[in-house]
């Protein structure tokens, strides 16, 4: 599957599209204990593809994949029918999506996206001048661990991650957490001043969210 694989966030949870409206049905389904084949076997679902193979406009209607973003993919024509079978909810919030995706309506994921890398990339130079500043030949192992520590504080593993797989909410945090340790460079804070720091920083960015989702 070549389109792009794009992740929405769904009552806090991903849910990948790819940019041509496939939904990934594994992982949608596995959010409410089911199996894409358990609605592909239906009476309905299956007089349903077929009506559309008469048509013989969509040569395949569902992909299998492995590996990295596996699982049963459906294409559009099938994504809110499939995700009505799981939830009323569900559907109405996916086609949303799907609508979306096809009128090409990525600003708002995009934005964030190029937003997240641009604080990477002044992270990196703040992270830069400190090593040369204490006498120290900035190495590549000191970029690594500053975004495996931006990731830690986030998702609470020190580890890589791909941020094109990071939701719009996602990519905003890692902005702010990189603007904010930017600052805490500059201050001349050690790593574990940082990572104290940050810690505490996100606890009060996700207390302001909620209590803005409750007001």
């Amino acid at each position: 599957m070549s389109a792009r694989i794009i992740p929405f966030a769904y009552e806090g949870q991903a849910v990948r599209f790819n940019a041509d409206g496939w939904i990934n049905a594994t992982e949608a389904a596995t959010r409410f204990g089911k199996l894409p084949h358990e609605w592909l076997r239906l009476p309905e679902t299956v007089a349903y593809l077929e009506a559309l193979a008469k048509c013989g406009k969509i040569p395949q209607l569902v992909r299998t994949q492995r590996g990295r973003n596996g699982g049963t993919w459906l294409h559009p024509k099938l994504a809110v029918a499939f995700a009505r079978w799981l939830s009323v909810d569900f559907a109405v919030w996916c086609d949303d999506q799907i609508d979306a995706l096809l009128r090409g309506d990525q600003s708002t994921w995009q934005q964030a996206r190029q937003q997240s890398a641009v604080g990477y990339r002044g992270l990196c130079d703040a992270l830069a001048f400190a090593c040369e500043e204490s006498g120290k030949t900035p190495q590549r192992h000191h970029f690594i661990n500053e975004a495996r520590l931006i990731n830690l504080v986030i998702t609470g593993q020190f580890a890589g991650r791909d941020r094109d797989q990071l939701t719009a909410h996602e990519l905003v945090l890692v902005s702010l957490i990189e603007i904010r340790d930017v600052l805490l460079i500059g201050q001349g804070k050690d790593f574990a001043a940082r990572k104290s720091s940050l810690l505490r920083y996100i606890q009060s960015l996700r207390a302001k969210h909620l209590r803005s989702d409750a007001a």
